[in-house]
């Protein structure tokens, strides 16, 4: 491909052309690739991520300063460039994501798939990723064909604030080259220091929000930046730095490298100075690579020609993996491996050679026509998404077969209390997101008498609350229920969770006198000493904690204050005991399975009583002491879950579990069956 640089040059359509550049891009997408394809092959490989801003950052920023300082930067021409640059191939690997995902998904992962395209579709693919995946190393996000659009998504953020910056500057100051450089450097300090304070918080969400939000990655694309306002080698007149320009470009090749070998993630400060490595040593390779030591390795065919695919292959190759294992399984073997390799490297080529160039060189496309594209795109692509997310997975036109396996979340829209019925007033209390609720309270049964018992608890006492509530109905039992997540413990919080005072419930209930029992539902094996969550508990007016070694003794604690407390209001507090956890969501595998045409004798989700009863021998224990401390009684549910000794997410062609832990509203109303009589006596 060497000998075809004059005409790519042309392709490009501005600036010069820099072979070297396009080898530090093929090392990066390669990284990335390796990682994704399986994480052993390059535990860091996410890295490459990081390298792509910074190239960015040099190409898209450099020529932005260019064309300021030369007087000839257009805000018009520089958003056509981008879209006829970006836009095509961003956009061809959103409709045949859904489209793929039309025939492939059930409600579930289509819902969600059309919740991201609407995202996607105006550039904010990151907040869909923060909100709603999470974790980029753990959780749903492997399983997101759109995932890896998040990067997109920061850097068309970038690029439209930072014209608009650096134009200002130069409006500001004749000398421009001087203060933007100025500029550029304390925002990148400061973007730098907002991701390590992000990364220094015991919030799994400010963590989450450094590695997906602009302001946290901005310091490594203006590094780029910053590094074409530097003179190249060419233009140097410093004999040393000319000389030592190609080894620090070799230095920078080895920090890639390094970091493509440590796999750190969140828990090293990432994208804080866990970043560092590929950040310099992507700076040292731009500036230096053009010569010396690695310049012939960077600049051959092979490498040029990865290169010059790079951004389709960074697009293609992840909706390609996550199908195969939504089809295969999580764990690919090694000949699916190849095959997705294979694919990715060939729809990547046909992308760049069909789709990128042509659009690129076509002079007849006007900035107006770019623009009034990019108009038509976002429309259709987000009336796609609005349509697939807002009609849940076309669930009710799709897939009938799978779909009459709804795991549906349980409904939270049980009827609110009416404020003094029977004497009983409504609760106001904050929720986890800081939002007052003045009808925190509903109603379990008819609601035709006074409640004779009251359910609070976390997420678990949210999805048992429907189950519940029909079994009320059935028997004539009339409760109320706390329609908001409470933590249970009375003078011990936890860490950046469950915002919602159990003080304000306990006084409330001081004024409940038909409640004689209170139902406490949680799931306890989080919040112990042994679990690697990061559910930190810590007594109220002390520290927020980051430390889960003294968890279980705060927990029995709080629990045992709690349960003591309502004992001296006259009512007796019952406590649901664990509920077995799942292997694997039984819904999602079983609609899976049907979507693909999978045996469902053994779906895989099944735990033995002894795995049970091993788990959760500590909760139980440590329920124990509770009981003997307080004289609460302990409520046992997993007998009645159990099916030949072990326990399955299905029962009599009915879904038990809304996911792996959490019980659907037939789950629950199977489990309230068989304890409504020790709630309601």
């Amino acid at each position: 491909m060497r000998g075809e640089v004059g005409s790519y040059e042309q392709q490009v359509i501005r600036g010069k052309y820099f072979p070297h550049i396009d080898g530090i891009r093929a090392i990066a997408v390669l990284a990335v690739l390796l990682y994704h394809l399986q994480s052993g092959l390059c535990p860091g490989g996410f890295i490459g991520v990081d390298v792509f801003f910074v190239i960015s950052g040099y190409l898209i920023g450099g020529g932005i300063l260019r064309e300021l300082r030369e007087g000839s930067f257009s805000f018009v021409d520089f958003y056509a460039r981008r879209i006829k640059r970006i836009m095509p191939a961003y956009f061809a690997v959103i409709l045949a994501t859904l489209v793929t995902g039309l025939f492939l998904y059930h409600y579930e992962p289509l819902s969600s798939l059309g919740n991201a395209t609407l995202r996607s579709a105006y550039f904010c693919a990151n907040f869909f990723c923060y909100k709603f995946l999470g974790d980029y190393f753990a959780g749903d996000a492997d399983s997101h064909p759109l995932m890896n659009l998040w990067s997109l998504s920061v850097e068309e953020q970038f690029y439209i604030i930072i014209p608009l910056i650096m134009f200002l500057v130069l409006g500001v100051s004749r000398k421009s080259t001087r203060a933007q450089m100025v500029v550029l450097g304390l925002l990148l300090i400061l973007s730098f220091v907002d991701s390590e304070r992000l990364l220094a918080s015991n919030s799994a969400r400010s963590q989450l929000k450094a590695f997906y939000y602009l302001e946290s990655r901005a310091w490594e694309l203006l590094a780029g930046v910053v590094i074409a306002g530097i003179p190249t080698i060419s233009q140097s007149k410093n004999k040393i730095l000319r000389s030592l320009a190609p080894w620090g470009a070799f230095f920078g090749l080895i920090c890639i490298l390094a970091s493509c070998v440590y796999a750190g993630g969140t828990n090293a400060h990432f994208p804080g100075y866990g970043a560092l490595g590929a950040v310099v040593g992507a700076g040292l390779m731009i500036y230096g690579g053009g010569s010396g030591l690695i310049s012939g390795g960077l600049s051959s065919n092979v490498i040029v020609g990865i290169g010059r695919i790079s951004y389709s292959l960074y697009l293609w190759h992840w909706p390609i993996i996550v199908y195969m294992r939504y089809c295969f399984g999580r764990e690919l073997s090694s000949w699916h491996i190849l095959f997705a390799a294979v694919a990715s490297f060939t729809i990547a080529y046909l992308s760049w050679r069909y789709i990128e160039m042509p659009i690129r060189r076509n002079k007849s496309i006007t900035s107006g026509k770019a623009f009034t594209g990019l108009l038509c795109m976002c429309v259709l692509v987000a009336g796609i998404g609005a349509v697939l997310f807002k009609t849940n997975g076309l669930i009710h036109v799709l897939h009938a077969n799978a779909n009459k396996y709804a795991s549906l979340e349980t409904k939270k829209d049980l009827p609110s209390w009416q404020d003094g019925k029977y004497g009983l007033h409504q609760l106001t209390v904050t929720d986890n997101v800081g939002k007052l609720h003045h009808d925190a309270i509903e109603t379990l049964g008819q609601g035709k008498a006074a409640p004779s018992f009251f359910l609070m608890g976390d997420s678990y006492a949210e999805c048992f609350r429907t189950g519940l509530s029909r079994v009320c109905k059935t028997h004539r039992a009339e409760g109320v229920a706390l329609r908001l997540k409470v933590c249970p413990l009375d003078g011990i919080k936890i860490a950046n969770s469950f915002r919602s005072d159990v003080k304000e419930v306990l006084e409330w209930l001081q004024h409940a006198p038909s409640i004689k029992k209170v139902v406490i539902m949680c799931r306890w094996d989080t919040r112990l000493s042994t679990s690697n969550t990061n559910q930190y508990l810590y007594r109220e007016g002390e520290a927020e904690s980051n430390d889960a070694r003294h968890n279980t003794q705060l927990l029995e604690e709080g629990l045992i204050g709690t349960c003591r407390r309502i004992r001296d209001m006259g009512k007796e507090v019952l406590i649901i005991a664990p509920t077995p956890r799942l292997k694997i969501s039984p819904g999602t595998e079983v609609r899976r399975r049907i979507m693909l045409g999978l045996d469902l004798s053994d779906i895989g989700d099944a735990i033995t009583m002894s795995e049970f009863l091993a788990a959760e021998k500590p909760v139980f224990e440590m329920l124990t002491r509770v009981s003997a401390a307080s004289g609460a009684r302990i409520i046992p549910i997993h007998p009645y879950l159990e099916q030949d000794g072990a326990f399955r997410g299905m029962y009599r062609d009915k879904l038990f579990y809304h996911d792996t832990n959490h019980l659907s509203p037939d789950g629950a109303q199977h489990v309230a069956e068989h304890i409504i009589a020790e709630i309601q006596q």
